[in-house]
């Protein structure tokens, strides 16, 4: 269950187990910015359902301005995708999944397109691949899914706050 959110608007430390509909209720039908929100709640969901036809099982780690109670809207929805390495994944599965993560330092040829960041589902969903049971992978993002981010996007010194986890 998702705890009640701080006076500051964020998730109390810790790593939360949550449902996709608690986060609904939470973080689209209570929250600031509904509409807005639920705009890239829509994308996450068509995105746990993408995922989830090519991975039997895994874990999400929900983290963002998405998370929070704040005057501005949030861009997108950050995530993290724990992915069991014991899954027989194909080298089919391996090319569904690609373009499911968000991607940096994209070029195209004809014409010349640059950008030096491709998020999916639009620019909706922020997420990365996390390989689940690797110690250092996990701490890593644990570690950047606790940190309170400034109005700068700097780093708030020793500020931490929570973030969500949905398994499937």
């Amino acid at each position: 269950m998702i705890p009640a959110l701080t006076d500051s608007g964020l998730l109390p430390p810790g790593r939360h187990i949550s449902s996709m509909a608690e986060i609904e209720e939470i973080f689209v039908e209570a929250a600031p910015h509904s509409t807005h929100r639920r705009r890239i709640f829509r994308a996450f969901q068509l995105y746990a359902d993408m995922i989830g036809d090519i991975l039997e099982h895994g874990t999400f780690w929900v983290d963002g301005g998405f998370c929070t109670y704040k005057e501005a809207p949030p861009d997108d929805l950050d995530l993290a995708v724990l992915i069991d390495p014991s899954l027989p994944l194909t080298d089919k599965d391996h090319e569904k999944l690609i373009p499911l993560f968000t991607l940096q330092g994209v070029e195209a040829e004809l014409p010349q397109l640059r950008a030096n960041r491709v998020q999916p589902m639009g620019g909706l969903i922020d997420s990365f691949v996390v390989i689940a049971g690797v110690v250092e992978q996990e701490e890593y993002w644990d570690g950047i899914w606790s940190k309170v981010k400034g109005p700068d996007g700097e780093p708030a010194p020793g500020a931490i706050k929570g973030y969500l986890e949905v398994s499937w």
